[in-house]
């Protein structure tokens, strides 16, 4: 233990899913490292001590799916400022990028951002686009070039991103996906892939993906879905499911449905990772819909999962899909002091989703701090 801590987080409930530790413990941090997790620290050898009496005391938040590349990718927005009141101390931007301009991502986004901003890397050489999409001509689709830029980015590339959408990519879906996929192979890294509204069935994508890919936007109604006509999932998709396909959230403006959740969970397909797709194109202010990953976060307490299962799901979960559960994604002595502070509020709530849907509810997480490499940031709440 330190002799002295920069910060200490007293009177809060530890939660960290790795380890199973969910009680009443203090945190220590010192030199932007965890220090000391124990009953009862001293106080007198702290810099600054705050009390989180009645919060939770996190991992920093994973979002795995956002679009941070602004003022270049379209889809792009400042994402920042948000994280940090939000309890999300890592983001993965999710393909804004490809092999032409991750460069510039690096040294634009990742490197002046205080959140730990990573990237999938985009089949296409310029990273996803709104009009014309990305991959009409199949032509703009580098694999070996999106391969190579994972492999000179480790630090921060962490796989490869598809859009098999209609409006992306046309009717190019099937050899775009194989490219995709063929990247991921050369670099080891998941392949994460886009639905809805595509042009091949979910059955083929889910039978094509190796375990490890990931599907986002899972819960889309857009079709083809993941469910049938009865509201059963897909044999394919349980498949998928069962050999270790992962199903990511990606909330964004048009792909979360109450009813498809529900049917989807009921029969058996609970998100693997839960993330929130913010994007710069979502209606303003505020992130319409989507709101912010404590907002997405909500919908699944109100759908049934409890908060370790919830949060599991947007810290260790995420990390071990990309391979750095050994950096990101738990709350532990030596670990980089990476800390969200979180509280379920009492307070009457309406959720949203993309079809029109509106849940009033009684409770909410909200974010009271957030800990980045044990710099301290006020949480919006």
């Amino acid at each position: 233990m330190a002799d002295t801590f920069d910060l200490l987080l007293t009177g809060g409930t530890v939660l960290n899913p790795v380890t199973g530790v969910n009680r009443k413990l203090d945190v220590g941090v010192a030199e932007g490292r965890v220090t000391a997790i124990l009953a009862d620290l001293p106080r007198a050898n702290a810099n600054k001590v705050l009390d989180v009496a009645g919060c939770y005391v996190t991992p920093g938040l994973i979002d795995f799916h956002v679009h941070s590349y602004w003022g270049v990718n379209p889809y792009g927005c400042n994402l920042d400022a948000l994280c940090l009141a939000t309890g999300v101390t890592t983001t993965m931007d999710a393909g804004s990028a490809g092999p032409v301009n991750f460069l510039g991502f690096r040294n634009l986004v990742s490197e002046s951002s205080k959140t730990r901003m990573l990237g999938f890397v985009a089949l296409a050489q310029h990273g996803v686009l709104n009009e014309p999409g990305e991959l009409l001509n199949l032509g703009f689709a580098d694999s070996d070039g999106a391969a190579q830029t994972v492999g000179d980015n480790r630090d921060i590339g962490v796989g490869i991103k598809v859009r098999l959408h209609r409006k992306s990519i046309g009717e190019n879906s099937r050899a775009a996906l194989r490219l995709a996929i063929k990247a991921g192979e050369a670099t080891r890294t998941p392949t994460m892939v886009h639905v809805g509204d595509t042009a091949i069935s979910m059955s083929e994508i889910a039978d094509t993906l190796r375990p490890g890919d990931i599907i986002t936007h899972c819960y889309t109604p857009q079709k083809p879905s993941i469910i049938d006509e009865t509201g059963k999932l897909l044999t394919e998709v349980r498949k998928a499911k069962e050999r270790g396909v992962i199903f990511d959230v990606g909330h964004a403006g048009g792909h979360f449905d109450f009813d498809l959740v529900r049917r989807a969970m009921g029969d058996g397909l609970l998100p693997d990772v839960i993330s929130s797709d913010l994007h710069g194109r979502l209606k303003q202010p505020g992130f319409g819909i989507v709101g912010d990953l404590p907002t997405t976060l909500t919908k699944f307490l109100a759908l049934g999962l409890n908060l370790e299962e919830i949060i599991a799901r947007c810290t260790i979960n995420p990390a071990r899909v990309i391979d750095w559960q050994d950096r990101i994604g738990s709350l532990e002595v030596g670990r980089e002091a990476d800390i969200a502070v979180l509280k379920i509020t009492d307070e009457p709530t309406t959720l949203r989703d993309s079809v029109g849907g509106e849940w009033s509810v009684n409770q909410r997480i909200a974010a009271q701090w957030t800990i980045r490499q044990g710099e301290l940031f006020k949480g919006k709440g």
